[in-house]
């Protein structure tokens, strides 16, 4: 789960090695909303398989005992 400036990344088209590579590898990626909002980043500025989230997909996750981690 991406938070503040970790979501710069997801900007389409930005060098974001280590994003690509956990795409790749099948993980999910998840972009905190408001963290992409408050940068200008939007729908078709996030790059592909990064999905925008609010906060209580990754707090209803945690508590189903998912492993999330925060960057």
């Amino acid at each position: 789960y991406l938070v503040q400036n970790g979501v710069l990344p997801c900007r389409a088209g930005a060098d974001g090695d280590a994003l690509h590579e956990a795409l790749s590898s099948g993980v999910e990626v998840l972009a905190d909303e408001f963290s992409l909002r408050e940068r200008g980043i939007s729908g078709p500025e996030v790059a592909r398989g990064v999905q925008p989230a609010k906060i209580d997909v990754v707090v209803e996750r945690l508590a189903e005992s998912w492993k999330v981690l925060f960057l």
